[in-house]
């Protein structure tokens, strides 16, 4: 007769070797990096948000001449301060009349119309960009 242990099939630690353990070093290296991208992360979103946002709400062509416009604004805060440009076309895509509106002018305009001058009869009018 045969030995069983002839045919027994050898150990896992044998045949895949054993368990490695992390070393200390790789470890804290590991935990620095996550939180390092962690906080990266936080940062990027906070310093994404703009600091004026800007909506126009409605607009109306008055005459020729101008155009008026409602925007509603977000401020990142009370001391925000930057500007938004206001921009009117005309039917065949050129800009008729642009108005810089300070934060401050932003804010106390909130709900009530805003004349825009322009050059010629406007058709639309948008809300181009918002900078500190």
């Amino acid at each position: 007769m045969t030995d069983p242990q002839e045919f027994a099939s050898p150990g896992l630690a044998e045949r895949y070797g054993s368990r490695r353990r992390v070393r200390p070093g790789v470890a804290v290296l590991a935990v620095l990096f996550v939180g390092a991208l962690t906080a990266w992360a936080v940062w990027a979103g906070v310093a994404s948000r703009p600091s004026i946002d800007a909506t126009l709400t409605a607009y109306d062509v008055v005459s020729a001449h101008q155009v008026r416009v409602k925007i509603t604004a977000h401020f990142r805060d009370d001391t925000t301060q930057g500007t938004c440009l206001v921009r009117a076309t005309a039917e065949d895509h050129t800009i008729v009349g642009e108005v810089n509106l300070t934060a401050e002018q932003l804010r106390d305009a909130q709900g009530t119309w805003i004349p825009v001058r322009t050059e010629r009869r406007a058709t639309t009018a948008e809300v181009v960009r918002c900078e500190e």
